[in-house]
């Protein structure tokens, strides 16, 4: 007993020195709802201790950022359907809709023709999941905006439900695939959640993305509904991803990067969305905003995986936004090469019915965080003038 004390304050110390010197980014950052409060507390304490405290005592951390209050809502309950697909490990060069030479995306390259289809490549919020989806479902231009995602002012669920929407929000991901998400994506606001452990009935278990084509079924398309359908995509391991029908690209083992089973994965995100667009086409005659866009990019040509700041694939993914029974109003505003996850939540929020005129940001600087949601790991920030990319710089 004598020395339990002196065991404790070692395990207590080991925590933070760990988080400090392997600058781990995960654990303790963000709490995970599939564990104990007892598990999050020593977690949040080292994390703190490792990351946080040393940033701020010696000046290298970000200034909080002042915390931006609702918009206005000035157009009360949108008789409209808003639909946001958020692809999964996606980078937009490996998507014949953005150039890739083999046919990856045969039905969105036909319906890329339509007058009410426009494209663009995005800025991901974030190089992993984590940050990324927090950023862009509480509208946030830069780090260490915490703060601003626990006042929930600008978070979408809530703004969709506070104008009369019905929200959902449909995942493929396992429920411990989503712990580190699920708190930062004000759920008491959503009404209707399922992910994908309500499909396998396994924890760590992650559907397929059909799944999101089959939850549409439980959507009262005579209400204004704020849906949002999360896919698993292409994250790795890409052969997990599709049915075997879609192993069009023949897998080569010699391929450490697999390039051809994260070509068949992108094949069958292009099924699912078009399957998905023509469920909404037989659904519903009401004006329907389809955004579609991925948390962040892969790395499969010198790196696999994401999570590199360096490294425009894990940052640069496909945007595009689609229009059933209304013109395109969004013309205007996707006219550039480049746009940003915080654009296009700014996007989504001017839909739901509100006036984003008090959110302000430089216009040709658009900012990327890297592991952690407070720019501990690193941030991007990118400069664009005239479509072309003139300055970068990892801070």
């Amino acid at each position: 007993m004598k020395y339990l004390s002196f065991v404790m304050i070692l395990f207590l110390l080991f925590i933070p020195l760990r988080v400090y010197v392997k600058k781990e980014s995960k654990k303790g950052a963000r709490p995970n709802i599939e564990v104990s409060a007892i598990v999050n507390g020593v977690e949040t304490m080292g994390y703190f201790l490792g990351r946080i405290a040393p940033q701020k005592l010696f000046g290298t951390g970000n200034l909080s950022k002042n915390i931006v209050k609702t918009p206005t809502i000035i157009e009360k309950t949108p008789d409209i359907n808003i639909v946001v697909i958020m692809g999964e490990s996606l980078t937009h060069s490996k998507m014949s809709l953005f150039g890739e030479q083999d046919i990856t995306t045969p039905n969105l390259d036909k319906l890329s023709t339509d007058k009410n289809f426009f494209k663009q490549i995005a800025f991901t919020s974030g190089i992993v999941t984590d940050v990324a989806l927090p950023s862009f479902f509480n509208i946030l231009y830069e780090p260490d905006s915490t703060e601003q995602i626990i006042s929930t002012n600008t978070c979408l669920f809530k703004m969709a439900k506070d104008n009369g929407f019905e929200t959902y929000f449909y995942s493929s991901q396992s429920q411990i695939g989503l712990a580190y998400i699920k708190s930062y994506l004000c759920l008491n606001a959503v009404d209707n959640y399922m992910d994908g452990t309500d499909d396998t009935h396994e924890l760590k278990k992650n559907a397929l993305d059909e799944v999101l084509v089959d939850r549409l079924e439980n959507v009262n398309f005579k209400k204004s509904n704020f849906i949002v359908l999360h896919q698993i995509g292409s994250h790795s391991p890409y052969e997990l991803r599709y049915p075997k029908e879609f192993a069009k690209f023949k897998s080569n083992k010699d391929d450490k990067y697999d390039r051809n089973s994260y070509k068949n994965s992108i094949l069958y995100t292009d099924y699912i969305i078009t399957k998905i667009i023509k469920t909404l086409e037989n659904k519903t005659k009401k004006p329907t905003y389809v955004f579609f866009t991925s948390d962040h990019g892969e790395g499969i040509e010198t790196h696999r995986g994401h999570g590199n700041l360096k490294l425009a694939s894990n940052y640069e993914v496909p945007y595009f936004v689609y229009t059933l029974n209304v013109n395109n109003r969004f013309k205007k505003e996707v006219n550039s090469k480049y746009t940003s996850h915080y654009k296009i939540s700014k996007q989504v929020a001017t839909t739901l019915g509100y006036d984003i005129s008090n959110m302000k940001h430089d216009e040709n600087k658009y900012v990327v965080c890297g592991k952690d949601l407070c720019g501990v790991a690193g941030y991007l920030e990118l400069y664009v003038d005239k479509d072309e990319i003139v300055k970068k710089r990892i801070k």
